[in-house]
């Protein structure tokens, strides 16, 4: 299966390809450590699957709408009209705006002179994929934990479905078909279809005790059963927690934005001859279409 490209952690520059570098251009020039940072990103970065990214933020918030049913037909119905008669208003009332709040996520690591000296590139390379790790599995963390926010107020996004643990996949007691895998993620784009909001489920991320059983029920035949179902997106996460998966409308759920993309500083402390490599990015993560995006209960009884 296929799965859709990461996204540099939040928005910054892509690698650098060329000639090596040193440890001592690169604490000069800590745009250079930014790129770096972005290249090792973990492959298992989830946010981006779930938030799209329209555009920065300022000051400090943003302020958005969140659809509800509502939203999709008027109060009153559009009805026929007769000749030289007045339409009828079909004005529905604005929901209440909400508001979300910008986070900071960085941390920091040093390099003595000795290893700025000898070149040393291995000690920017283990820290900075320490702290890169860090932050992607912090951010992860964050928009499982807003997604389900969101979700707990509208209870007919959260879907029980069947034990994957408990299909036999042949002989005299294989399991029915109503309870594979394939079987409940079919159900929940009959759910989506039911809502009429054009929602297309796409992708799929769940905890890795749920890929291996996916794994173990298809086989071979995984990605076809995937592709026929509509998922062109599999990703696997602990931030997931077991027995849980999350089918989506790829990046439909909401917005991730940034008002500091993924930024690097340096400084040397004279005292102790070591130079300190400080990064963090700012940005905010919410839901605006709750109607997405289906949390799926009971994978593993």
């Amino acid at each position: 299966m296929a799965n859709a490209n990461a996204t540099a952690y939040p928005f910054a520059a892509p690698s650098v390809n060329g000639s090596t570098i040193t440890v001592e251009t690169m604490l000069n020039q800590p745009t250079r450590i930014t790129r770096y940072l972005s290249d090792i990103a973990l492959r298992n970065y989830i946010s981006p699957l779930i938030f799209s990214t329209p555009g920065g933020v300022s000051g400090g918030a943003v302020i958005y709408d969140q659809l509800t049913l509502n939203d999709l037909f008027p109060t009153r119905d559009v009805q026929e009209v007769a000749p030289g008669a007045e339409f009828p208003n079909l004005t529905s009332e604005d929901g209440e705006p909400k508001v979300a709040a910008v986070e900071k996520h960085g941390g920091k690591f040093f390099v003595t002179d000795e290893a700025r000296d000898r070149n040393d590139s291995g000690k920017i390379q283990r820290e900075g994929r320490k702290i890169m790790n860090a932050m992607v599995r912090r951010q992860d963390a964050r928009s499982i934990a807003i997604l389900d926010a969101a979700l707990a107020q509208f209870p007919s996004q959260t879907v029980v479905a069947s034990n994957w643990n408990n299909v036999v996949t042949g002989g005299s007691s294989q399991t029915n078909a109503a309870l594979w895998p394939a079987s409940d993620i079919a159900r929940v784009q009959g759910l989506a279809d039911t809502q009429e909001l054009g929602v297309e489920i796409d992708t799929l991320i769940v905890n890795p005790s749920q890929a291996v059983q996916l794994r173990i029920v298809y086989g071979d035949d995984l990605n076809d059963v995937l592709e026929s179902s509509g998922i062109q997106t599999l990703r696997a996460s602990n931030r997931v927690a077991a027995g849980t998966a999350y089918a989506l409308a790829l990046q439909q759920p909401g917005e991730m934005r940034p008002e500091k993309a993924l930024s690097t500083e340096t400084w040397r402390e004279h005292g102790s001859q070591r130079t300190w490599v400080q990064t963090d990015a700012r940005f905010v993560s919410y839901v605006t279409d709750p109607y997405s995006v289906f949390k799926m209960t009971g994978l593993a009884g």
